[in-house]
């Protein structure tokens, strides 16, 4: 099984849930589509819901900086499972570090504030 995702938008912001497997190099596709698509849609917010995804610890560094490279000022919001949240510090810290706008949420309406908030 591989994996899928489910991209949608409103206003400025598409939002792309990932579902399936994933591994090392499944995160590099998935985040270079992802940040593909954002680009062709010319959005300034994303959110990347990554609770329907298997086998995602360890890969999320790798998936969050690579969705942020090619556009650093766009605002990312990963939402994952609360179980999750303690695996996040490290991947959105070094986003943070690089002068990426990532934060890691639980709560997808909490997501979508922050987003909001200029």
């Amino acid at each position: 099984m591989g994996y899928r995702i489910d991209f949608a938008q409103r206003g400025p912001t598409m939002s792309a849930r990932v579902s399936g497997k994933s591994s090392l190099p499944h995160a590099e596709r998935i985040a270079r589509e992802i940040a593909e698509e954002a680009a062709r849609r010319t959005v300034e917010q994303l959110i990347i819901d990554v609770r329907g995804l298997m086998d995602r610890v360890g890969i999320l560094g790798t998936l969050v900086l690579r969705a942020c490279a090619p556009k650093p000022e766009r605002k990312v919001a990963l939402i994952d499972t609360l179980d999750n949240s303690r695996y996040h510090a490290l991947s959105e810290g070094l986003a943070q570090r690089r002068g990426y706008a990532v934060r890691c949420f639980d709560d997808p309406q909490d997501a979508i504030e922050w987003l909001q908030r200029r």
